[in-house]
C-alpha cells in the first residue's frame, strides 16, 4: 500500500530511528507493532510506531530519513508492507560513522558510547548507508551505517545482543577514547562463514597476534613496553587461495576506517613524479588526523593488490627509474624520519620474490604469512559456503556430500572451488531447460524441480581442473598399451617403493630416481605410469619441446618457476624428461648450458617444506654422470632394451609381435614401429 509523506509533528518523535503511521493504520497492519517491522519501497527496513497527530494515509519521515529515501516532503508517496521481526537476519557487524552534531568537542569512551546505543537500537532494524540521529547526554550524533554483515548476507538486519558494533569518527570534534577489546579477531569462535571466508582462520590468527594486538591496548602500555607498532603485513601465496578476499573483509574484522584498496599499477602514471604523488596522497587521511588526535587518531589500513607491479627490486624496472622512485618513496613513507603510528600497510601479491629486500625487512613489511593451497578442512568450509544459498533455497540435492568433494579436490583453490560450484549448477540449469523445453514450454524457465546434484558435481570435476594438479592433456599420449615385462616391472616397483618412502617418512621432505636407458626403451613412459598411480596431486613435466624458443635465462626461469609451483603443493611429483636436451648438450665440442645445469642440480638437492619427488630420464650415462647430475639423485634404475627371452614374452601378450623379425636387443619403440597393425590390444 502507498503513503504519502508528511513530516514529523514533534522535536522529539525525530530522536529515535523509526518512523511514524496514524492510529487508523492500526487495523490495515494487524495491530501488532512490537512484531513487525516495515518495509518501505520493497528494500529499506524501518521500525515504526503510531502518532494519533499524523494525518490519515501519510507517513511522518524525518528529514535525514527522507533523504536517505530520496523523497520529498508532501509530493512523493513510499510502498508500505510489513515483515515479522523474526524473518530477519541477525546482524554480525555493525560499523557506524559518527559525527557530532554540536559545535563543542567532545571525548568518549568507544565501549560507552557502544553500550549506550546497543541500549537504545536493542531489537532495531538497521540498512547498509542509512543515515540517522542519536542522542546521549546533551550531544546529538549523526550516524551513518557504512558496513553491515548478517548470516543471510543481506544489506538489512536487526541489531541483538551479540552483534559486534564497531564506532569510527568521521569528524575532528569527536574522538573516541580507548580500543574496542572484543576484536573480531579475538574472538576464537567467530563465524568466518558470515564474511564469506573459508580456511583462512588460521592466517587471520596469526595476521591478528602480530599485528592487531598490540593496537587493541592504550599507547600508555605501548609506550611502558618500548616497543613500536607493526607497520606492513606481505601477504603471499598462489592466485586464487583469498589474498584478495582477506583484503576485502580485512576492514569488517578490525575497529578501524575502512582500508583503502589499491590496485598496484593504478598507482603508476606517465607524468614524472606523479606516481610517487599517488603515495604520498594515500597517507594524507592518516597524516592530517594525526597531527590533530596524535595517539589518540584511528587505524588507517592501506592495501596495495598486485603489489609486486610498483615495488620490484631496484635496478631491475628499466631505464626510466619509475618503479625505484615509487619503492624509495613508499620505504620513506613507512620507516622514514616523519613514519606514523596510525598507519598500517598491507601487500598482496602471486611472487615473494620480485619484492624488493628492503621492503621486507622489519620496520616495513616484517611480517610475511603465506596463503596456501587449503586443506580438506578448508575446502570443506569453502564448499559450505558456495553451497549454503543454494542449499537453504531448498536446489541443492540430499546425495550432495560436501566431505566427499573436499576430499577429491586436492590442490584446488579457493577461486577453482567456486568456479567447480558454478559449472555443478551449470549443469543442473541446463537439465532444467531441456526438461522445459520437452514440455514446449520455452518461453518462461520455472524454478520447480531445479536440484544440483552430486552427478553434477562429478561433472563438473571434470571440467575444472585445478592449476596445481594434474593437467590430463600433458599425460594423454602416455595413456598407451603397457606390456608387462620384468625389467618394467622392476623399474615400476622401484619407483613406487621411493614414492612411498617420501610420502610416509620424516626424515626428509625430498627424495629423486633417475631412469636411464637407451633412446625409446620407455623411461618416460615407466616414469609417468608410476606418476600417475602415486596418487599425487601435482605432477607436472619438464620437458625440451616446452622450453623450444626460449633463451638461456628464460629457460633457468621456466625450470624455476615449475619447481616453485611445486612447493606449494603438499605432495608434488616433477619429471625432468631428457636431462641432457634439457641442458642443451650436444656431442660436438662438447657444449651444453651450463646454467642450466646448475639449475636443475639445485632444484634436485633443495629439501623442499612439503613432500616433493623428482623423476629423471636420460638416455646417456656417461653424460649425466660426468656433468654431476647422475650423484644428485638419491636412486638410480637402468631400463634395459628388449632381449630374445623379453621378445617371446611379447609375442605372448601380442601375436602381431610374432610377424616381426627379431635380430637382437632393441629398444621396445623400435618394436612397436615395427607392428604391421596399430597397437589396439587392451591394457
Amino acid at each position: 500500500m502507498n503513503y504519502r509523506i508528511t513530516q514529523l509533528t514533534n522535536i522529539s518523535m525525530g530522536k529515535i530511528n523509526q518512523v511514524y503511521l496514524p492510529p487508523s493504520s492500526k487495523l490495515e497492519i494487524t495491530n501488532i507493532s512490537t512484531e513487525y517491522f516495515l518495509i518501505i519501497d520493497k528494500n529499506k527496513i524501518f521500525a515504526f510506531n503510531f502518532n494519533d497527530e499524523i494525518p490519515r494515509g501519510c507517513i511522518a519521515l524525518n528529514k535525514i530519513q527522507r533523504e536517505y529515501l530520496n523523497k520529498s516532503l508532501h509530493s512523493d508517496c513510499v510502498n508500505v508492507d510489513i515483515i515479522r521481526k523474526s524473518a530477519l537476519s541477525p546482524i554480525s557487524l555493525l560499523r557506524l560513522s559518527v559525527e557530532i552534531i554540536n559545535k563543542d568537542n567532545r571525548e568518549i569512551e568507544r565501549n560507552k558510547f557502544v553500550e549506550i546505543f546497543k541500549n537504545m537500537y536493542l531489537n532495531f532494524p538497521f540498512n547498509k548507508n542509512q543515515c540517522f540521529y542519536f542522542y546521549e547526554e546533551y550531544y546529538g550524533y549523526k550516524v551513518t551505517v557504512s558496513e553491515i554483515l548478517t548470516v543471510g548476507e543481506k544489506d538489512y538486519g536487526v541489531l541483538l545482543g551479540g552483534t559486534n558494533v564497531y564506532v569510527v569518527s568521521s569528524g575532528d570534534r569527536l574522538t573516541f577514547i580507548g580500543n574496542c577489546g572484543d576484536n573480531l579477531l579475538l574472538k576464537p569462535d567467530f563465524n568466518f562463514e558470515s564474511l564469506g571466508i573459508g580456511g583462512l582462520k588460521k592466517e587471520f590468527g596469526i595476521m591478528f597476534r602480530r599485528a592487531f594486538v598490540q593496537r587493541v591496548f592504550t599507547p600508555e602500555i605501548i609506550q611502558r613496553l618500548g616497543i613500536q607498532h607493526v607497520k606492513g603485513i606481505m601477504l603471499y601465496g598462489p592466485p586464487g587461495t583469498g589474498k584478495t578476499l582477506i583484503a576485502r573483509q580485512i576492514g569488517s574484522l578490525l575497529n578501524a576506517r575502512p582500508p583503502k584498496i589499491v590496485n598496484g599499477p593504478e598507482i603508476l602514471n606517465k607524468y614524472v613524479g606523479q606516481s610517487e604523488e599517488n603515495i604520498r596522497n594515500l597517507f594524507l587521511d592518516a597524516e592530517e588526523e594525526y597531527k590533530k588526535k596524535k595517539e589518540k587518531s584511528s587505524l588507517h589500513i592501506i592495501i596495495f593488490d598486485e603489489i609486486d607491479a610498483i615495488c620490484k627490486s631496484r635496478g631491475t624496472s628499466g631505464s626510466s627509474g619509475i618503479g625505484d622512485q615509487v619503492v624509495n618513496q613508499l620505504l620513506s613513507k613507512m620507516d622514514g624520519v616523519e613514519s606514523l603510528d596510525n598507519v598500517l600497510i598491507i601487500g598482496m601479491t602471486n611472487r615473494l620474490d620480485l619484492i624488493d629486500k628492503a621492503l621486507l625487512r622489519p620496520g616495513r613489511f616484517e611480517i610475511h604469512i603465506e596463503i596456501s593451497l587449503p586443506d580438506e578442512e578448508s575446502r570443506y568450509e569453502i564448499f559450505k559456503i558456495h553451497t549454503k544459498q543454494m542449499e537453504k533455497s531448498d536446489f541443492l540435492e540430499t546425495d550432495v556430500n560436501l566431505h566427499e568433494l573436499a576430499k577429491v579436490t586436492r590442490n584446488y583453490t579457493g577461486a577453482e572451488i567456486t568456479a567447480l560450484v558454478k559449472s555443478a549448477v551449470s549443469y543442473a540449469l541446463e537439465r532444467k531447460v531441456h526438461e522445459e523445453k520437452k514440455d514446449e514450454n520455452i518461453k518462461i524457465v520455472g524454478e520447480n524441480n531445479i536440484k544440483v546434484t552430486m552427478t553434477d558435481f562429478m561433472m563438473a570435476l571434470e571440467e575444472v581442473k585445478p592449476a596445481f594438479g594434474v593437467n590430463e592433456e600433458e599425460f594423454s599420449s602416455f595413456k598407451k598399451v603397457y606390456y608387462e615385462l620384468p625389467s618394467f616391472t622392476a623399474a615400476t616397483e622401484i619407483g613406487s617403493s621411493f614414492l612411498t618412502k617420501v610420502k610416509t617418512t620424516n626424515l626428509y621432505n625430498t627424495s629423486s630416481l633417475l631412469y636411464f636407458g637407451s633412446p625409446g626403451s620407455g623411461k618416460t613412459t615407466i616414469a609417468v605410469r608410476v606418476a600417475l598411480n602415486s596418487g599425487f596431486p601435482f605432477i607436472k613435466v619438464i620437458s625440451p619441446k616446452d622450453m623450444v624458443g626460449l633463451n638461456e635465462y628464460e629457460k633457468v626461469n621456466f625450470i624455476k618457476d615449475k619447481f616453485y609451483d611445486a612447493y606449494k603443493s603438499e605432495y608434488s611429483i616433477i619429471l625432468l624428461d631428457d636431462i641432457e636436451g634439457l641442458i642443451d648438450f650436444v656431442g660436438i665440442g662438447p657444449r651444453f648450458s651450463n646454467s642450466i645445469l646448475q639449475a636443475i642440480k639445485i632444484f634436485i638437492k633443495t629439501e623442499a617444506k612439503n613432500r616433493l619427488f623428482v623423476f629423471g630420464t636420460a638416455s646417456s650415462i656417461e653424460v649425466v654422470q660426468e656433468c654431476g647430475i647422475y650423484d644428485c639423485f638419491y636412486g638410480h634404475c637402468e631400463i634395459k632394451d628388449v632381449d630374445f627371452d623379453d621378445f617371446e614374452r611379447l609375442s605372448l601378450q601380442n601375436k602381431d609381435f610374432s610377424k616381426i623379425r627379431f635380430e637382437g636387443n632393441c629398444p621396445i619403440k623400435k618394436l612397436l614401429s615395427l607392428l604391421e597393425f596399430p597397437d589396439i590390444s587392451n591394457e
